[in-house]
């Protein structure tokens, strides 16, 4: 397995983690305000567990993280789509699976194929309305809609506001499921037709044995996609 930054133009660079051989490829989108990491460190986590079934990832640090960019839906999507271009190329026609946190699942395309487009907790549009009214101090904080949309459950005021403008268009585009399978806590209603629960309450999954198992299901489910007998 190697790791290495890719140069993107007019954006910041995206990290790529690559095995020996690549079956398939996983784009990352984290959520705003998150590390390219994932918060906690779950995409480096999932990323080391995957490199070593044949899946490839890469994943960039997208506006309102630790990017460089302006906060603007405009640098957020082009951002975006040079990591899905850089995943396109690493595939080389195997499959691309997009995997998207909280309001980064606006990011999603309408349709996207080889591959499946996974939303993890994804915010609905009322989430992401009422995570903009708290970080803009015009309302209070509701834990559950902070973590599904931002990806934090307490919104720091001074560093967080920054990504109001990302909440408000991904509310208008978050009006229609973008992903094929859902992954949610137990308490939440998935929206997608296929969807995965993990047992606790926190929508962010981070005790450690629940993003083990997020990590080795969804490793399962890329063996399948592998396949491409199964494609049909």
């Amino acid at each position: 397995m190697e790791r290495y930054l890719i140069p993107v133009a007019k954006s910041d660079p995206v990290l790529v983690t690559r095995p020996e051989t690549v079956r398939h490829v996983v784009a990352f989108f984290p959520a705003p305000t998150e590390p390219r990491s994932g918060r906690f460190g779950a995409f480096a986590q999932w990323a080391k567990l995957w490199a070593g079934r044949g899946v490839a990832s890469v994943v960039s640090d997208l506006p309102g993280g630790d990017s460089t960019e302006e906060v603007e839906p405009v640098h957020w999507a082009r951002q975006a789509a040079a990591v899905v271009e850089q995943a396109h190329r690493l595939a080389d026609g195997r499959p691309v699976h997009l995997l998207a946190r909280g309001a980064a699942t606006a990011l999603l395309p309408v349709t996207h194929e080889p591959g499946v487009r996974i939303g993890l907790s994804p915010p609905t549009t009322e989430e992401c309305r009422q995570a903009l009214t708290a970080l803009s101090g015009n309302g209070p904080a509701d834990a559950d809609s902070l973590a599904c949309a931002i990806g934090l459950r307490e919104a720091d005021l001074d560093l967080d506001r920054s990504v109001a403008p990302l909440l408000d268009w991904a509310a208008d585009q978050l009006t229609e499921v973008r992903w094929d399978l859902e992954l949610h806590a137990g308490h939440r209603a998935p929206r997608a037709a296929s969807a995965l629960v993990f047992s606790d309450v926190d929508p962010l999954a981070r005790l450690e044995v629940t993003r083990v198992g997020i990590g080795h299901v969804l490793a399962g489910l890329f063996d399948e996609l592998a396949d491409t007998a199964n494609w049909g």
